[in-house]
């Protein structure tokens, strides 16, 4: 991506700069390996005089092999100023096409294949700057210095999280995104690919507080760079038709949810959806996999939870003695989920409870890059291209390092769904549109005040809020089925009063607790009857 440019149009040298841990060097090796080329790594250093690098340049011109000078910028500047002139001897014959040539007095052969690659760190202790006469000999490539600038101050500012990862396997994630940018819209500058994807692969995992911070930190970075997200209306139209259709509200919020899981699954084929109870992360799921279906593609989800049982009943055991192998359940259900197809589908294996290392590290090899499940009794079951992993979890306390840097992340945040959704969901399931328009009208008028009275002048309530334990939305959620249970009790205590057998004084009895539990009064109740059962 970086280093190939260069090559075509014939400069045959380039120095890629930036910080250490960045890929310079691995950059130029690993795009020699798929040129088939011998790279050689030299590391430089203060003891290197101009003869030593006029041998191993030398060497490099006769047999067409590429040389990259690793920290060249360690050596004395008075030693730079004379490799200068070797390298410009190099390149005119190049330039020239030359057979052979004149090369510190001696005259020996020219392979066209030959590459001089250096790399450096500006800036570093012991590091000198480059003499104008040898960077006009090389093409500058800076590499990755938003994308560590963003990830340094992003490990700085944000909130330390369990699920935040800001390693290199979040970095291939990010270039595997622009990849597929630059490739769906070659018309694109570098650029606008880098910040579109670094924020797309980068914000779905963040709470609820760290999302304006961090979004403030890319425009720093890409200042007046303003790049809206891709767009997918077929998806989201996909994705609308299947929350109506099941009797959710629908919101811009969760429906962009769903997209960020579907970017993430791009790039990632294991995927974490974390997030406290109550944030939408089953609809979110179920969501994805029935709008993917509506679209022609068959996806089939098959839910584990891992809690359920032991290691040894999920990956399976080998008897010691007599070397049977009895088959997990995971183990039996990750062989059939892989079987070959002809078929255009997905397949999702969700593992819905919490992760401990006690059995997820098990899941390590088939988490990176090697798609692996490897059995006790030695069998290995690749995963296969429409496959994939998710996992439905509250928290990643007990997850260690290396199992939160495998997947990619999406958070669900309960503060983005709030409390007015589920109310909106369970009033529309009333069949009396009379009694919808009756209990909307009540929330209006009693809701929003109990709640402003219970964050404001309680000082029970104050003192809960303030630590931040108390749940508005759960709150509102235990509303909605105690005001069915007192409908219940109201259509019970209707029906059975007139029984044949009833009696004038227990008619009378009905009668008054069916007034006791009319809309108006139940609602106030309920309110009342919630905030004990949530503050108690």
């Amino acid at each position: 991506m970086f280093v190939a440019p260069i090559l075509e149009i014939k400069t045959e040298s380039d120095f890629g700069t930036g910080p250490a841990g960045t890929g310079k060097t691995e950059t130029t090796k690993d795009l020699a390996k798929a040129l088939g080329l011998l790279c050689v790594v030299t590391n430089c250093g203060e003891g290197m005089d101009f003869r030593a690098v006029g041998q191993i340049l030398a060497g490099l011109c006769q047999c067409g092999a590429w040389g990259c000078f690793d920290e060249f910028n360690r050596i004395d500047i008075s030693v730079l100023s004379v490799i200068s002139s070797q390298l410009q001897c190099i390149r005119s014959a190049l330039l020239m096409k030359l057979k052979r040539f004149t090369f510190e007095g001696q005259e020996i052969d020219m392979d066209s294949k030959v590459g001089i690659f250096i790399t450096m760190n500006p800036g570093y202790a012991g590091r000198t700057e480059l003499p104008e006469s040898v960077k006009a000999l090389f093409r500058p490539v800076v590499l990755a210095k938003k994308m560590t600038v963003l990830y340094k101050v992003a490990r700085e500012q944000l909130s330390k999280q369990s699920h935040y990862d800001w390693g290199l396997r979040a970095l291939t994630a990010v270039l595997r995104m622009a990849g597929k940018l630059r490739r769906d819209s070659p018309g694109l500058s570098e650029i606008v690919v880098l910040m579109r994807a670094l924020r797309d692969m980068n914000h779905p995992k963040f709470v609820f507080e760290d999302v304006p911070l961090f979004l403030g930190l890319i425009k720093d970075l890409f200042p007046g760079l303003e790049c809206p997200r891709v767009g997918y209306p077929d998806f989201n139209a996909a994705v609308i038709n299947v929350l109506q259709k099941d009797g959710y509200i629908v919101l811009d919020h969760q429906v962009d949810k769903v997209v960020q899981l579907y970017e993430t699954m791009m790039t990632r084929h294991c995927t974490m959806l974390v997030g406290p109870t109550g944030g939408g992360k089953t609809v979110i799921l179920n969501c994805l996999v029935k709008a993917q279906t509506n679209m022609g593609l068959p996806t089939k989800l098959t839910v584990v939870n891992p809690k359920a049982c032991s290691v040894i009943e999920l990956y399976g055991i080998l008897d010691p003695v007599t070397r049977d192998w009895t088959d997990g359940l995971y183990s039996k259900i990750f062989r059939e989920m892989n079987r070959p197809t002809d078929k255009d589908e997905r397949r999702y294996s969700l593992f819905d409870g919490d992760v401990d290392a006690l059995w997820i590290e098990n899941m390590n090899s088939v988490m990176d890059d090697n798609k692996l499940l490897t059995l006790a009794n030695g069998e290995r079951i690749r995963l296969a291209p429409y496959c994939a992993l998710l996992f439905e979890v509250g928290d990643l306390n007990f997850a260690s390092p290396a199992t939160v840097s495998r997947a990619g992340m999406v958070f669900v945040d309960p503060k983005n769904l709030g409390y007015q959704p589920y109310w909106d969901k369970w009033v529309l399931g009333r069949k009396n549109e009379e009694e919808r328009e009756q209990l909307n009208g009540l929330f209006e008028h009693y809701v929003p005040g109990a709640i402003n009275y219970i964050s404001m002048y309680n000082s029970l309530g104050a003192a809960i809020v303030d630590n931040g334990r108390f749940d508005f939305d759960n709150y509102v959620k235990k509303v909605c089925p105690m005001m069915l249970v007192e409908d219940n009790q109201e259509k019970k205590a209707t029906t059975s009063a007139y029984t044949p057998n009833a009696t004038h004084t227990d008619i009378g009895l009905k009668r008054v607790q069916h007034n006791a539990y009319e809309m108006p009064t139940a609602l106030p109740f309920c309110l009342v009857l919630s905030r004990v059962y949530e503050g108690r």
